[in-house]
């Protein structure tokens, strides 16, 4: 049940009475609510419970309402954001209020028409232009500090090459402003079209290709390695721009892929509903596939 200072609180910014509160379930954090008013659309919630996020969720709901601010009036299909209380001083934790984005996710295979629209979507987030001093943090790598090849691999010896190549390092790659979360449970479609990107929480300063990264490994667990591929084309034939060295490529890639481990089967719990014939082992393949095909081709 959603604890009544934050409930008065959203009421008191909320434009009619809110008649019912509803957690969003699928998701690794478990911070959203879905608020129903007495009439019109409904509106979104991220509450932190300080007992259990601390620092991270007040970081989240910091970010995510910076990422409001910076693409308000982008034309971008971006959440509004109506309150924050960072600090949770009035709300009893960190919270902001955001507007609703119809539609409903897809783990589908994606057509020509959708792939373009999901390129077209990343090349404008990570073309916005944004003041140097009203940049994001810079980002941070998911994953163990340091990284072992787990058990369930088919190929050690690929696993031990990728965690050398994180060991060394990132690469001078040019920073843009990024999603960094950009996966299909946070991209929201009506058929063909996108209707929304949210969950800003993780908003970041850094290279896209951790974006296409992101949404690649997304491919390879949920559809196929040479899925991804095909979308990480059609990013750069919209106009993305990537590192152009195959090196520098390579690294941003299995950065994402290491940020998994130990075990990218966590992810079933958010997609089984969509896609009960995922199975950790069939999530866990197509991860490894993925890493294969960019140690072998970018």
């Amino acid at each position: 049940m959603l604890p009544d200072p934050v409930r008065r609180w959203a009421e008191a910014h909320a434009p009619r009475p809110i008649v019912d509160a509803t957690p969003v379930l699928g998701g690794i954090t478990g911070t959203k609510w879905i608020l129903q008013l007495g009439e019109g659309d409904p509106l979104v919630l991220r509450w932190a419970d300080p007992a259990e996020w601390g620092d991270v969720g007040r970081e989240h709901v910091r970010r995510e309402a910076l990422a409001a601010g910076l693409l308000t009036g982008t034309g971008l299909p971006v959440p509004r954001l109506i309150a924050a209380d960072v600090d949770g001083l009035i709300s009893g934790a960190p919270a902001d209020l955001l507007s609703w984005r119809p539609g409903q996710t897809r783990y589908d295979p994606l057509g020509p028409a959708a792939l373009t629209a999901l390129a077209d979507l990343a090349v404008a987030v990570h073309g916005q232009p944004v003041p140097v001093e009203r940049r994001p943090p810079a980002f941070s790598f998911r994953g163990p500090a340091e990284p072992q090849v787990p058990d369930w691999v088919r190929w050690p010896a690929l696993w031990r090459r990728a965690i050398e190549i994180r060991r060394v390092g990132p690469t001078a790659t040019p920073s843009g402003l990024l999603h960094r979360d950009f996966h299909f449970g946070n991209i929201l479609w009506q058929g063909d079209a996108i209707s929304g990107l949210i969950d800003w929480a993780e908003v970041s300063w850094g290279p896209p290709d951790l974006d296409v990264a992101h949404a690649c490994s997304d491919f390879a667990m949920v559809h196929s390695a040479t899925d991804a591929e095909t979308f990480r084309a059609e990013y750069v034939r919209r106009g993305g721009r990537l590192d152009p060295d195959p090196d520098a490529a390579a690294f941003w890639v299995v950065s994402d892929i290491l940020g998994f481990l130990p075990d990218p089967a966590h992810i079933l719990p958010a997609v089984t509903a969509a896609r009960p014939d995922l199975t950790a082992d069939s999530i866990r393949r197509g991860l490894e596939d993925l890493l294969a095909l960019t140690l072998q081709s970018w």
